[in-house]
């Protein structure tokens, strides 16, 4: 299957999420904080990204500005962002940054695996 990144700052979400990307059948990497995600989106480089917004240091939205400024390879990557907030101008910003697509917590893992195969297969990994 696909090589998902992970990247959570909240050990419990994260161990959940990874877990549950490897009963599906995917390769999951894991990061708890931006600048160790964006090192693992440059040396591992998965197949999407599953990115929480709001994380200490480096937010979600720097990685994914950080990642896009890569090159051409890593402006097409899939990129979800993971977020308990909601809020349609949060959904907009990250959207307009690049984002492929928005998941809200508690996280509807039935949701999450239909939004990841149809990143997957826009990107022709599926």
């Amino acid at each position: 299957m696909a090589r998902i990144l992970c990247i959570e700052d909240e050990e419990g979400i994260r161990s959940l999420l990874v877990e549950e990307l490897r009963d599906a059948g995917h390769e999951a990497l894991e990061a708890s904080n931006g600048p160790d995600g964006l090192t693992m989106i440059e040396s591992k480089r998965p197949d999407l990204v599953l990115c929480d917004v709001n994380m200490p240091g480096m937010d979600g939205h720097q990685v994914l500005t950080r990642t896009r400024a890569l090159g051409p390879d890593f402006r097409i990557m899939p990129f979800l962002f993971l977020s308990a907030m909601a809020e349609p101008a949060q959904i907009v910003e990250g959207r307009r940054l690049g984002a492929d697509d928005y998941i809200t917590k508690p996280i509807e893992f039935e949701e999450l695996f239909e939004k990841l195969d149809r990143r997957l297969e826009r990107a022709g990994l599926k």
